[in-house]
């Protein structure tokens, strides 16, 4: 289909007249400057095309119709002199310098997030220091509703956490049985599997070459929060 063909098409699909479109192009053109019926049948016709205002001004008329769809070929270039290309070009910065017609994109989304320097154990067990962090910006691959991150120095969450791995923790002071948990133990942080029964609780490791911890009720143990990433 030739983009003439294309334009009326799309006049016809709206149910417009050649006199509703010519009428209602003034809107979007400069003033005192109007376009008349006979240039619509012209372009119509294939005989003639629009200056690029007027293209501009036809596309949101038939109700905000692509552009290029209206005025273009299967490509754009084919069958174009280096004149046809100049003018190419040209109508390509005009749309570009249109909010209508320019694609926004969105710069990348950045926070602040505390990292703990003290690795946190997912091996036997290491203090993790409230006052020992640094803050680091991070982008949208860090989960959103992460507080902080924390480096684990072990194996024994493996296959899922490897040694090294950096974490992304949710801070709660509370967990759900089978969550991973940051939490303080008897004098060491871990990272561990929260497991209980309602009578006794566990940290479980993934790595089942380590045996779990047992909660001791008169042993100090706190959550620091859960692994969300």
């Amino acid at each position: 289909m030739q983009w003439y063909e294309r334009l009326v098409q799309e006049r016809k699909r709206l149910g417009l007249s050649q006199d509703q479109v010519v009428a209602a192009m003034s809107k979007y053109l400069p003033a005192g400057e109007s376009v008349g019926k006979g240039a619509l049948c012209s372009w119509e016709g294939g005989r003639t095309q629009p200056k690029i205002h007027h293209a501009l001004a036809l596309a949101r008329v038939l109700n905000n119709a692509d552009v290029s769809y209206l005025f273009s070929s299967e490509s754009l270039r084919d069958g174009l002199n280096d004149a046809g290309l100049q003018k190419l070009a040209e109508f390509r910065s005009l749309l570009l310098d249109s909010p209508r017609y320019r694609m926004e994109i969105d710069s990348p989304k950045t926070r602040l997030i505390p990292i703990f320097l003290q690795a946190a154990s997912a091996g036997t067990g290491q203090i993790l220091d409230d006052d020992a962090f640094e803050e680091i910006e991070v982008d949208d691959t860090v989960p959103t509703n992460a507080d902080f991150g924390v480096r684990l120095a072990g194996d024994s969450m493996m296959p899922r956490f490897t040694d090294g791995q950096m974490v992304w923790v949710k801070r709660r002071d509370v967990a759900e049985n089978g969550e991973i948990v940051m939490c303080y133990y008897d004098g060491q942080s871990y990272c561990k599997k929260l497991w209980t029964d309602g009578t006794k609780t566990e940290l479980r490791s993934l790595n089942p070459a380590y045996k779990p911890i047992h909660v001791c009720a008169d042993a100090p143990f706190r959550i620091f929060g859960v692994v969300v990433g």
